[in-house]
């Protein structure tokens, strides 16, 4: 591949650019089968460790947490060594966490351990979301002009494929069908009277009721042994990836090989310092941050307790039985998201970003209120109207940045996945106090503010527009001509820049 001159990745038509592109393509899948599987581990952890709601969700919260402080460390990485570099780093780190899982999973596992290799997970995915997504957004708009949300949409779509992957491995290879009888919930709760506060950092901290009779030593053994092997496999298909990274070679381009805008230079804390005061300062982007903070606790939500929803809205169900529901949730997401590309050549990104929320909460409404499979059909089409929204928020939150700003407002806007961490165990404890059903009212409240920030974007995009056709009017006059018409005491221009204000 004769190398590219310009500084600027460009978007080839030649055989030998689709093996780099695949590779980056390759990323999207890969933290999609990981992010997948937490739905799983919820409902096998809570039964090897005997886990309440609330504490089952903690599965997700170790992980989300990892992406937060993995933002900015991808950053730094991404900004001075490039984007390349930084998802290397990140493959690395992905990979073992994985193969950690099978040692902290013998001899009955322990959750605290197990969380901490959910966080390593996460850390290096952070790293992969950070440069993955600015690389793609960049090779999109330099291809075509504001043609990098399609784009990402595009790239994205192969996200929830890995999505179902990894719900399939789980289903197949880590739930075993094996269902905790009630006598083991009437008998474990009653060893509250223990100590409540000794009962709840054993529960939470190192595996739950080790002493239940009920629960017997071997069967829990079994269940956490179960989530050892997939994850083995999984770590050494991302370390074989990250060998793929690091051996192949990319064009040579500001986006693969150096920092913002094509000149190699270090981010020091000053300067990131700087970076941060002027994203601090940048009103549309905080509001997408925001809103990326808030679409993530929905989705992670709508998710991590489907298994628990669907047995309790069709009583009877197994457990393997109510995980093809987040395959159908998965496969509807996905065709979501191909519709929303289909969709966004022709209607404004924000505008179909606030019909889809404004559905979305529909969705988890009727969810909330209906009964038997009505309501787990709500739940199922709510992952329709998310498919779009998180490559939508991304790309509409840094579309406003430049270079030297990009890497650093993409790990931010990572960092807001944090959302994911709180909403789950406050689902969960409105499970516990009320039911299942009634916890979903929390994502719905979160895309209420996603419909929120799409109709604040579109309303400055049309403001925007209006201010661009008044200059075109000014550099239209007349030379002689200086003085604007007074409206209401004010010059028009004037009182427009007031009212944007």
């Amino acid at each position: 591949m004769a190398p590219h001159t310009g500084g600027e990745p460009r978007m080839g038509g030649s055989c030998a650019s689709a093996w780099p592109l695949g590779l980056i393509v390759s990323l999207f899948f890969l933290w999609g089968a990981a992010n997948s599987l937490n739905d799983v581990l919820i409902r096998q952890f809570s039964k090897a460790f005997a886990l309440r709601d609330w504490e089952a969700g903690l599965v997700q919260s170790a992980f989300y947490i990892g992406y937060f402080f993995g933002g900015l460390p991808a950053a730094k990485v991404a900004h001075e060594y490039g984007y390349r570099a930084a998802v290397t780093v990140g493959l690395c780190l992905f990979s073992a966490g994985s193969l950690l899982f099978y040692p902290v999973s013998r001899g009955g596992g322990s959750y605290g351990g197990l969380l901490c290799c959910l966080y390593l997970i996460a850390f290096g995915l952070a790293f992969l979301e950070a440069s993955a997504n600015p690389w793609v957004k960049l090779l999109g708009d330099l291809h075509r002009p504001n043609f990098g949300s399609v784009a990402l949409n595009v790239a994205q779509s192969f996200n929830p494929v890995g999505a179902l992957v990894g719900v399939g491995c789980g289903r197949w290879f880590i739930l075993d069908g094996t269902e905790l009888p009630a006598s083991t919930v009437e008998g474990a709760e009653s060893n509250a009277a223990l100590s409540e506060h000794f009962e709840i950092i054993w529960r939470s901290c190192f595996g739950g009721r080790a002493t239940s009779p009920e629960h017997p030593k071997e069967y829990r053994e079994h269940e956490a042994a179960l989530v050892g092997p997939p994850y083995v496999v999984m770590g050494l298909v991302v370390g074989a990836v990250a060998c793929a990274f690091r051996c192949t070679r990319f064009p040579d381009t500001a986006a693969s090989s150096q920092g913002a805008g094509g000149v190699k230079h270090s981010l020091s804390w000053t300067r990131l310092r700087t970076s941060a005061g002027r994203l601090v300062r940048n009103r549309s982007f905080g509001q997408g941050v925001l809103a990326q903070f808030f679409y993530v606790a929905a989705q992670v939500s709508v998710w991590s307790f489907i298994i628990r929803f669907v047995q309790f809205k069709v009583p009877g169900t197994d457990e393997k039985a109510a995980a093809d529901f987040i395959s159908i949730s998965l496969c509807i997401f996905i065709l979501g998201r191909f519709v929303a590309s289909a969709l966004m050549c022709v209607i404004q990104d924000c505008v179909l970003l606030r019909a889809y929320a404004v559905l979305a909460f529909g969705c988890c409404g009727i969810a909330a209120r209906a009964g038997g499979r009505l309501g787990v059909a709500a739940v199922c089409a709510t992952s329709f109207f998310m498919s779009m929204m998180f490559p939508t928020i991304f790309s509409l939150a840094i579309s406003s940045l430049d270079d030297e700003d990009r890497e650093v407002g993409a790990s931010v806007v990572v960092m807001a996945i944090v959302g994911g961490a709180i909403a789950p165990p406050i689902m969960g404890a409105i499970s516990d106090a009320s039911s299942i059903a009634a916890a979903y009212w929390v994502p719905a409240s979160c895309f209420i503010i996603v419909a929120a920030y799409a109709h604040c974007t579109h309303r400055q995009s049309v403001v925007g527009a209006d201010d661009a056709d008044h200059d075109d009017a000014d550099a239209d006059q007349e030379p002689g001509d200086v003085r604007a018409p007074i409206v209401f005491g004010h010059r028009s221009g004037q009182n427009e820049d007031e009212d944007v204000d």
